[in-house]
């Protein structure tokens, strides 16, 4: 999402900086009116697993340094951090220059389930440090330095909200560049699930599902494209379902590689049952592809059922099977669907409607702040 905060505020003629670790393998792109600034330790993505708490603290301390550096010599109006060690950052920052700095935060974990870090830690490759420590840093969160909050959605806002702030909380839902659509075959026997490999997002629903979904569409296919933790699960699940053949694990795919995936997909499957936004829900409505979603805001907040997608109770494995087979066999219906997704991009998910949103939230911190 940053990427397109950045984008936004370049092509309307403004002057960003950014500061960011290093990522293995990533190709930045400065412009005239925008500076990257890439600070130790360097990542590497690692199936969809958050950096260490050393790694965090390292990025910290190098960000705190370049910010205010950059602050000091630029004239800078606000700070723009995301959630975790860039908010820290930008909270100490702000402290020492008194830049007024705003916070982006997509999701709130803790306050879903008591043991939901404890479910976390049971995934492979989970670092235990960072599972202890991250519900304490969310509260911890809420009291650094900041004059405004934003967040993707209200349902993340009612979120923010109960884990206890008293900051103005702003909501501006993501948004996408409305590319062309992918030219390739549909084929509608095939379903894609996109996105992280993690427990929370309810992905052995759509597994138990398609086991039914076989039994009568012998050739149907589900790709499930993206890595994380929970991959192996995931897998032994399909093994004992029976269904392996039926079934792709394509692990991380480039943003290329996605949108070719959806265009060829029937409809995109989103069991997700803790979600900030869910900004692929975005990107399938870009190919004019529908989405099955679970029956949770915000999910159910952005899919219209019947109009762009179907809502279905995140439980009930039947529901998604009888949702899936109806796509199959109404592919105009799914067609239809995806159309109207498409239209609800171009009027609600521009990013004209998100750099009017951004400039008014900014404009009322520094008005406040003269």
């Amino acid at each position: 999402m940053f990427k397109t905060i950045a984008k936004v505020m370049i092509d309307n003629g403004h002057k960003v900086w950014v500061v960011t670790n290093k990522v293995k393998g990533e190709k930045y792109e400065e412009s005239k009116n925008m500076k990257i600034i890439t600070v130790s330790p360097t990542l590497e993505y690692k199936g969809g697993l958050p950096p260490t708490f050393l790694d965090n603290t390292r990025y910290t301390i190098n960000a705190f340094r370049k910010g205010r550096s950059i602050i000091k010599k630029q004239n800078i109006d606000l700070i723009h951090s995301n959630n975790f060690a860039p908010a820290l950052t930008g909270s100490l920052i702000s402290n020492f220059t008194k830049v007024p700095h705003i916070t982006t935060i997509h999701d709130i974990f803790s306050i879903y389930d008591k043991k939901f870090w404890k479910k976390w830690s049971k995934q492979s490759n989970v670092s235990y440090t960072n599972a202890r420590l991250v519900p304490f840093f969310e509260k911890l969160m809420m009291q650094f330095r900041f004059d405004y909050i934003h967040t993707v959605s209200d349902a993340t806002k009612k979120d923010i909200q109960k884990i206890g702030t008293k900051k103005p909380i702003h909501v501006i839902p993501n948004c996408i560049q409305d590319n062309e659509q992918n030219v390739v075959e549909l084929n509608t026997n095939q379903f894609v699930y996109l996105g992280r490999l993690v427990f929370y997002k309810n992905i052995n629903i759509i597994l138990k599902a398609f086991k039914i979904v076989v039994n009568k569409f012998p050739d149907a296919r589900l790709i499930i494209a993206g890595d994380g933790p929970y991959k192996k699960s995931l897998q032994n699940i399909t093994k004992k379902l029976g269904i392996n053949e039926s079934v792709i694990f394509t692990g991380y795919v480039t943003p290329e590689q996605k949108s070719k995936i959806l265009a060829e997909s029937n409809a995109l499957l989103f069991p997700s049952i803790i979600e900030g936004f869910g900004l692929v829900m975005l990107e399938a409505f870009q190919q004019k592809r529908p989405v099955i979603v679970s029956d949770i805001p915000p999910m159910s907040d952005i899919i219209e059922n019947n109009t762009t997608g179907l809502i279905i109770d995140p439980y009930d494995e039947k529901k998604w099977a009888d949702a899936i087979i109806r796509f199959i066999r109404n592919p105009s219906e799914s067609e239809m669907m995806g159309t109207n997704g498409n239209n609800i991009l171009k009027i609600k998910y521009n990013q004209k409607t998100m750099y009017e949103k951004l400039i008014k939230m900014y404009d009322s911190i520094l008005s406040k702040n003269l």
